[in-house]
C-alpha cells in the first residue's frame, strides 16, 4: 500500500492515528527508516496534521541542503524538485514532517517538497508537526495559537 499521500495522512489524523501513519509512511514509500526508528527512541508530542506558513521555515536554507556538496548530488536534488513540480497536478503529495525545537522548525522529511513549494511560491503547507519535551511542547502550543 502507498502511504505517502496527503489524503491518507488526513484520514489517519482524523481518526487520531497520525503517529501510526507517520511510521507507516516513513517505513514504506517514505523510505526514511532512520527517522522512523529515531522517533521511537523517546516520548514525542505530536500535534497532528497542521497548516504551516512558509515563513516558519525562514531558518532553513533555500535550495539544496548544505550536506549535499558534490555537484551531481545538487543537480540530482533539483532534478527531483522539477519532477515533483511537473507531476503536482496528479500527485497527492505527503505532508512535510516537521520538528519544533528551540523555537525553530526543522524539516525532517520533505526537503525536496519544501524547495518545490518555495519555487511555486506557496504560502501555506501541510505538515505533521512533532516535538520532544514539555518546554518545547508548551512553546509550540503558543506558536500555533
Amino acid at each position: 500500500m502507498k502511504y505517502g499521500t496527503l489524503t491518507l495522512a488526513k484520514a489517519y489524523h482524523d481518526n487520531g492515528k497520525i503517529e501510526e501513519w507517520l511510521q507507516l509512511f516513513l517505513r514504506n514509500d517514505g523510505k526514511n527508516l532512520a527517522l522512523a526508528d529515531g522517533l521511537l527512541l523517546e516520548k514525542r508530542e505530536y500535534f497532528g496534521l497542521c497548516k504551516l506558513n512558509m515563513s516558519c521555515f525562514k531558518d532553513i536554507k533555500e535550495g539544496a541542503p548544505e550536506y549535499l556538496s558534490a555537484e551531481n548530488d545538487v543537480e540530482y536534488f533539483f532534478w527531483i524538485v522539477e519532477n515533483m513540480k511537473n507531476s503536482l497536478g496528479d500527485w497527492d503529495a505527503p505532508p512535510l514532517i516537521v520538528e519544533y525545537r528551540d523555537e525553530k522548525f526543522f524539516v525532517n522529511d520533505g526537503r525536496h517538497r519544501l524547495e518545490m513549494y518555495r519555487q511555486l511560491r506557496v504560502d501555506d503547507v501541510d505538515a505533521v508537526l512533532w516535538t520532544t519535551g514539555e518546554e518545547n511542547a508548551k512553546k509550540l502550543q503558543e506558536v500555533l495559537k
